[in-house]
Order: C-alpha cells, then structure tokens, then sequence
C-alpha cells in the first residue's frame, strides 16, 4: 500500500497495535471479572441459605420452649404416646374401613 493511500484511510500500524492490545486485555479482564461474578451469586446464594437456616433455629427454639412446659409435655404425651394418668382409661375410635357391619 503507497503512503497516500494509508495516509487517507487513517489506520496506522500503531493503531492497528493499540486496537490488538486492548482487545487482548479486555480478553484477559474478562476471566476474573466471569470469576467474581460467579462468586457473588455464590455469596448471595449462601446468605440465603444463611437466612433461612437463622429462621429455623429460631423455630426450633420456640418450639423447645414450648416442650419444656409442663402442659405441652401432658399434651404431646396423651396425643403422641396414648399415655394416660393412672386411673384413666384410653380409648380410640378405629376407622370404618369400608366394609358394611353385620347386624346380629
């Protein structure tokens, strides 16, 4: 290519250089900034984790609360655990089961 003819096209060597170099260090800018994305959806991911766990442990919490009293330990043991004081008698109502009763 003559000089006139680089001269009017306006592209020079250097800025041909200036152009390969920026797009090399965008190149190399893109890895770590695809890593440090990656990693704050880690971090949000586990504050959400973190969050919902924190909810847990504070249901729990209540609800041993709630077990250490002596009413809810009478309630859980007569509903769970058929138990009785003594002297009182437990009784269940068994379900049907579909089949037609026999009249005698």
């Amino acid at each position: 290519m003559s000089r006139r003819r680089r001269e009017r096209s306006g592209v020079t060597p250097m800025a041909l250089m200036v152009v390969a170099l920026l797009a090399v260090l965008g190149g190399l800018a893109a890895v770590p900034a695809r890593t440090w994305m990656t990693q704050q959806e880690q971090v949000e991911q586990a504050d959400r984790q973190l969050r919902t766990l924190r909810s847990d442990i504070g249901d729990l919490e209540r609800q041993l609360e709630r077990l250490e009293t002596s009413s809810e330990i009478e309630r859980r043991a007569r509903q769970d655990f058929d138990l009785v004081y003594p002297g009182e008698e437990s009784y269940r109502i068994l379900p049907d089961g579909g089949q037609p009763s026999v009249d005698g």
